[in-house]
């Protein structure tokens, strides 16, 4: 399955990108993610399971000091696409 995401929120020189990263390889989700210019962090990920999905999104929805997820915005979700990714990567 693979999902494009929009993340709200103080998601931006808080170390966001990383902490995706991590909990992407951890769970054996693929794809990569990367800072926009309006403050939002853009993600593309696939995983093979729907739970490593929902478990990803879970890690990612961050509520401390630093980082403040106000909401992940689904911008396309598909249960069938072929993948085509390797592995997790932080885009500049």
């Amino acid at each position: 399955m693979r999902a494009h995401l929009l993340v709200h929120g103080n998601v931006q020189g808080v170390n966001y990108r990383w902490i995706v990263q991590e909990a992407a390889k951890s769970l054996g989700v693929r794809g990569w993610v990367r800072n926009l210019d309006d403050g939002k962090v853009e993600i593309l990920c696939e995983s093979d399971t729907e739970k490593a999905y929902r478990d990803f999104l879970k890690r990612i929805e961050i509520k401390d000091k630093l980082r403040h997820v106000e909401r992940i915005e689904i911008l396309e979700f598909s249960k069938k696409a072929e993948p085509e990714f390797k592995y997790f990567a932080i885009e500049y």
